[in-house]
């Protein structure tokens, strides 16, 4: 006990203290998913689509056939990171007793994790109900 009594101590870390760049790590790791996401699935879709000055519309372009399924590897790939994120995060915070920032930035990454996972398999929808730019009649 402290000699003031309006003090508050911080109870001593049981389980050691949580590192910071893994913390950072865990926090940046779900809206890097989602930026990973959203830049690969854009990029990969425009191109086959649109690899010259006029698009596909009648087949897929040589190579292409598989581009729903190399963009469900995508996005499934970027979920498990952002998932991945949050459960680090998760472990973060409970290692942390006492250590008030280093709670505070892995319970940021606890919610942020979910939250971005949840961006990612609503941006998943389109994958699986929008037809391909070559299957739409001219």
């Amino acid at each position: 006990m402290s000699a003031h009594p309006h003090s508050a101590e911080h109870p001593p870390s049981v389980r050691g203290p949580a590192r910071a760049s893994l913390l950072i790590a865990a926090l940046a790791a779900g809206p890097a998913a989602w930026a990973l996401q959203l830049i690969a699935g854009y990029g990969l879709s425009s191109l086959a689509c649109f690899p010259h000055d006029k698009p596909y519309v009648s087949s897929p372009p040589p190579g292409w056939s598989s581009e729903a399924g190399l963009l469900m590897a995508i996005n499934i790939a970027c979920l498990l990171l952002a998932l991945g994120g949050a459960g680090l995060a998760f472990a973060g915070w409970r290692r942390a007793a006492g250590q008030e920032r280093s709670r505070f930035i892995a319970l940021c990454g606890v919610m942020a994790g979910p939250g971005f996972a949840l961006a990612i398999l609503f941006d998943t929808a389109p994958i699986l109900g929008v037809p391909a730019c070559w299957s739409i009649a001219p």
